[in-house]
C-alpha cells in the first residue's frame, strides 16, 4: 500500500506526554488537534468528582422499556462466599458502590479514569456471563448509557476526535493477588444460569462451576503454553475460544493490556480508516463468528471456521489492517507485528494438542434411478426378448430327450427305399462321396433334429405312386418320405415376432438451476488472463461472473497463438472463504491443476492455477463443491467451462 494512503507516523502514535497506558490502549491513529490550555489538577479531579456522582445517580434510576432498573445487580459485589468462583474469574472487581466511594474520597483525578472504570464493571460483567442472559444485556444498557453521558461532559472526546475509551487497565500485582498463585479461568468460561452480581445465587451456580468453562492459566500442568495458556482436553470451538480470550487478556511487562486496541473496531467517525481497510475484523468481532453469532440472525452456538487454517486467516485480518493503516515503524505497526507473533505462538501450541474436526465431503452426488418396465406397451430400457411358440417349444424338448452325452438314445426305423432299409447310423453318399445332408452322421445329438412321425413335420407328404414299389413311372427314384432335418434356427421358416418391443430411455441430466440467490453464488468471478510472464502488449484478461440462474455455464473465445500460457484465479464466496468446508477442481485439457497460491480479492479467497493450451480448440474447466449450510444433505456445485480455441501461428 502506497505510504499516502498510511497514517503519517507523527499521527499514527500518541505524543510521548500522554501515559504509558494510553499511549498503548488509545485505538489506531489519532490527529494532532490543537489542545485547549490545560486546567488545573483540582479543578480536573472536582470535575472528575461531579461528572461521576451524577452519573451513579442516572444509573440508580435507569429502567428499561418494561420499567426494570437495569443496574439492580451491578449496585453491590457479590459475597464472596456465596460466589467464590466469580473472584477466581474476574482479576479486578467493580461496583457502583466501589466507583461511588471513590469519588467521595476524591480518588479519581480526570472524568476519563472514571469512565474506565464503568468499562471495567461493564466488562467483567460480559466476560463473566453468557451472550443471552439477563446480566449481559443490563451491561450493555448501561455501556450505552455510559457513552452517551460521557460523551457530552467528558473533555476527552471534545480534545481528541478519535478518543475511544477503554476499561481500567489489570495491573500484574492485582492479576497476581486475584489468582492467589493458583489459576484462573478463561473469558470463555461464562455462568449461563446465574448473574455474576446476583445477591442470592442458587445453589448450582455455587456449588458448580459454570456452564463452558475452560481453563487456559494451569500452572505447574503439562502441556503449558508459556504464556500460562493449557490447551490440553479443550475441544476444537473451546481452543479457538481460549486464544481470543488470552489475546484480550494478554499484558506487557508493566501489567498493561496491550492488545487492547484490536479487541473492538475504531469508531465509524474515523471515515479514512473504513476507506482504507475493506474488511475490519477485531476480536470480538471473531469471537462472536466462534460462538455462531451474526447479528440479528438467530443464534447457533456452533463456530464459523471448521479448520485451522479458516481461522488463521479471518484473525490475520487484524494485524495486517493495522500495518496497512498505519504507517510503517510507528508504534500501532510494532504493536501489530507483536500480536501476530504471539497469535501464531498460540495457534502452533494449540495446533499440537488439538486435532480439528473431521470434516469430509462426498463428492459422488445422487446417482440416478432407472426403472425396468415390462409392460407391452410402455418403453422399457431393457433388452427385448424373443417368444417361442408351443410347437417349437415342444421339439426343443424332443430333441433334448433324445440325446445324452452326445449319444442317440433312441433309434427311428427309416422307411424302405428301392426295396432295401437304411440304418440311422450311416447316411448315403452323394455323387462326391460326401455324406447326405438329410441325415447328420456322428455329430452330437444336440445337433440332430428328430421327429418320431412324419407328420409333424411342416413339410407336405409326398404323394406314394401307384407304380411298383420303389420304382417311379419315369424309372426315376422316388423321394425320401422323410423330409431331411434343418439347421435353421426358425424351424416354422419365419421368424418370431417378439411380444415386446424396446425403446431407449430418455433420460436427461436436470438443468443446473441454482437453488439460491446470485449474491450467494459459489464462484462470483472467475478471471482468466495471459500469464504476466510473457509480457505480451495485449495480454488476455477475461472475468465471468456467475450466472443469474444457472449453477454451471460456458463460454467460448479464440486466442492468438502467443496466449499459450494462461493463469486462471477462481475467486470463492465469503461463506467458503471463512469456513465453510468445500473442495475446488481446475482442470486443463482434462488434466487437473495443482494450486500453485492462494490470494485475496478485497475480502474474498482468490485461487491461482496456471495451464498450457494446445493449438486447436482447448477445454478449461473451474469446478467448487461445497457442503450445505445448515446441516443439510449433499452438495452446492457451480461450474465454469471455457472452450479456448488456440490459433495457429
Amino acid at each position: 500500500m502506497d505510504a499516502s494512503r498510511k497514517r503519517k507516523a507523527a499521527n499514527a502514535t500518541p505524543s510521548a506526554n500522554d501515559g504509558s497506558a494510553t499511549k498503548k490502549i488509545k485505538l489506531v491513529n489519532t490527529r494532532d488537534v490543537p489542545s485547549p490550555a490545560p486546567a488545573s489538577a483540582s479543578s480536573r479531579e472536582a470535575l472528575a468528582q461531579k461528572v461521576g456522582l451524577q452519573l451513579v445517580n442516572n444509573l440508580r434510576k435507569s429502567q428499561d422499556k418494561s420499567g426494570r432498573l437495569i443496574a439492580s445487580q451491578f449496585l453491590t459485589l457479590p459475597p464472596r462466599d456465596e460466589l467464590p468462583d466469580y473472584y477466581d474469574f474476574t482479576k479486578l472487581p467493580i461496583a457502583i458502590d466501589t466507583i461511588e466511594d471513590k469519588l467521595n474520597d476524591g480518588g479519581y483525578k480526570t472524568v476519563t479514569e472514571v469512565e474506565s472504570d464503568f468499562k471495567r464493571m461493564v466488562q467483567n460483567a460480559k466476560d463473566y456471563n453468557n451472550n443471552h442472559s439477563e446480566i449481559y444485556e443490563d451491561a450493555e444498557r448501561i455501556r450505552k448509557l455510559v457513552y452517551n453521558y460521557m460523551k457530552q461532559h467528558n473533555p476527552a472526546y471534545n480534545e481528541d476526535s478519535n478518543y475511544t475509551s477503554f476499561p481500567t487497565p489489570i495491573p500484574k500485582a492485582v492479576e497476581r493477588r486475584a489468582n492467589g498463585g493458583t489459576d484462573g479461568h478463561g473469558a470463555n468460561g461464562r455462568s449461563t444460569e446465574t448473574p455474576s452480581r446476583q445477591r442470592k445465587p442458587t445453589a448450582a451456580a455455587s456449588s458448580e462451576p459454570p456452564d463452558r468453562r475452560a481453563s487456559i492459566m494451569q500452572n505447574g500442568t503439562d502441556g503449558e503454553h508459556e504464556s500460562g495458556v493449557n490447551f490440553t482436553g479443550l475441544g476444537f470451538q473451546d481452543a479457538q475460544q481460549t486464544i481470543i480470550d488470552a489475546l484480550l487478556k494478554y499484558t506487557d511487562d508493566e501489567g498493561l493490556e496491550i492488545f487492547t486496541p484490536f479487541a473492538q473496531l475504531p469508531s465509524r467517525k474515523l471515515e479514512d480508516y473504513y476507506k482504507v481497510i475493506k474488511f475490519p475484523v477485531s476480536l470480538k468481532g471473531v469471537r462472536k463468528r466462534i460462538n455462531g453469532e451474526h447479528g440479528k440472525k438467530e443464534y447457533t452456538g456452533v463456530t464459523d471456521f471448521k479448520t485451522w487454517d479458516a481461522f488463521e486467516d479471518m484473525v490475520s485480518f487484524i494485524w495486517r489492517n493495522a500495518k496497512d493503516y498505519n504507517e510503517d515503524g510507528s508504534e500501532m505497526f510494532e504493536l501489530a507485528t507483536q500480536f501476530e507473533e504471539h497469535f501464531k505462538s498460540l495457534l502452533e501450541d494449540a495446533k499440537s494438542k488439538v486435532p480439528e474436526p473431521n470434516t469430509k465431503i462426498k463428492l459422488g452426488g445422487p446417482k440416478p434411478k432407472v426403472t425396468l418396465n415390462l409392460s407391452q406397451n410402455r418403453p422399457s430400457p431393457s433388452p427385448a426378448t424373443v417368444s417361442v411358440d408351443n410347437d417349437a417349444l415342444t421339439r426343443q424338448r424332443q430333441m433334448v430327450s433324445a440325446g445324452v452325452g452326445g449319444q442317440q438314445t433312441e433309434q427311428r426305423q427309416s422307411p424302405a427305399v428301392n426295396g432295401m432299409k437304411r440304418s440311422n447310423s450311416q447316411a448315403p453318399a452323394t455323387e462326391e462321396g460326401r455324406p447326405s445332408t438329410g441325415v447328420a452322421v456322428g455329430l452330437p445329438a444336440e445337433a440332430v433334429k428328430l421327429e418320431k412321425a412324419v407328420s409333424q413335420s411342416p413339410a407336405v407328404n409326398p404323394a406314394v405312386p401307384a407304380v411298383s414299389a420303389g420304382v417311379a413311372a419315369d424309372g426315376s427314384m422316388p423321394p425320401p418320405n422323410a423330409r431331411p432335418t434343418s439347421s435353421s434356427p426358425y424351424p416354422n421358416g419365419q421368424p418370431p415376432v417378439s411380444s415386446y418391443t424396446f425403446t431407449a430411455p430418455a433420460y436427461l441430466p436436470p438443468t443446473p438451476v441454482r437453488t439460491y440467490s446470485v449474491a450467494d453464488a459459489l464462484l462470483p468471478k472467475v478471471t482468466i488472463s495471459t500469464h504476466p510472464h510473457l509480457k505480451l502488449p495485449k495480454p488476455l484478461q477475461l472475468t465471468i461472473p456467475p450466472h443469474p440462474t444457472l449453477a454451471q455455464q460456458s463460454r467460448t473465445l479464440s486466442l492468438p497463438s502467443s496466449n499459450y500460457f494462461l493463469q486462471i484465479c477462481p475467486v470463492v464466496s465469503k461463506t467458503l472463504s471463512y469456513g465453510r468446508p468445500y473442495k475446488m477442481f481446475v482442470f486443463v485439457n482434462g488434466t487437473r491443476l495443482t494450486q500453485l497460491d492462494t490470494l485475496r480479492d478485497g475480502s474474498l479467497k482468490m485461487h491461482m492455477y496456471e495451464g498450457s493450451l494446445a493449438q486447436g480448440v482447448n477445454r478449461i474447466e473451474i469446478e467448487v463443491a461445497a457442503s450445505r449450510d445448515n446441516g443439510k444433505e449433499g452438495l452446492d456445485v457451480e461450474k465454469v467451462t471455457v472452450f479456448a480455441n488456440l490459433m495457429r501461428s
